[in-house]
């Protein structure tokens, strides 16, 4: 009675060992990043499709008329350069503080004079980097430069004497 016992349990679990497995689902196998894929190049199975009309309807060509010295600086170099319009208020503020809010309007760097950092300064106007700095050097007695090619501010002390080149 224990063979058949043994027997049927040994043939129960073969069956289901068997039973429960598939032969025709493949084996999990993860995608790599590291693969490529590999796409066939185009090619056409007929060639390009003749061109029967290669004329072009076009103006003929003109003589330019011949530049003069004055016109050799195009108006873009003449035009006024676009710059935006800011408004400052500043009330009892040193004029250090005044040029590096000024400068850091136009993402500039600033300069002080260290003998003019401390003096207090208020000032509400509206106009551009140039306007605003004219009006400040005139307010204050000073001269404000506004360095447009090396993105800087200078508030430097006003001499009596402005320099000047022998040509001039």
């Amino acid at each position: 009675m224990s063979r058949v016992v043994t027997l049927i349990v040994g043939l129960a679990l073969c069956g289901l060992c068997t039973g429960c497995s598939t032969s025709d689902v493949k084996p999990y196998s993860p995608t790599s990043k590291n693969t490529r894929t590999l796409f066939m190049p185009s090619y056409t199975t007929a060639g390009a499709e003749p061109v029967y009309v290669r004329t072009k309807w076009v103006h003929p060509p003109e003589v330019l008329p011949p530049r003069s010295a004055e016109s050799a600086s195009s108006s873009y170099d003449r035009a006024p350069a676009l710059r935006p319009v800011y408004e400052l208020n500043l009330k009892n503020a040193t004029l250090e503080q005044t040029c590096k809010v000024l400068a850091s309007m136009a993402r500039y760097s600033s300069y002080t004079s260290p003998s003019l950092a401390t003096q207090k300064f208020s000032f509400q106007n509206l106009g551009t980097i140039d306007e605003l700095a004219q009006i400040i050097g005139q307010k204050a007695g000073i001269k404000v430069v506004v360095d447009h090619e090396n993105k800087e501010v200078r508030f430097l002390v006003r001499t009596a004497l402005e320099p000047t080149l022998f040509s001039e």
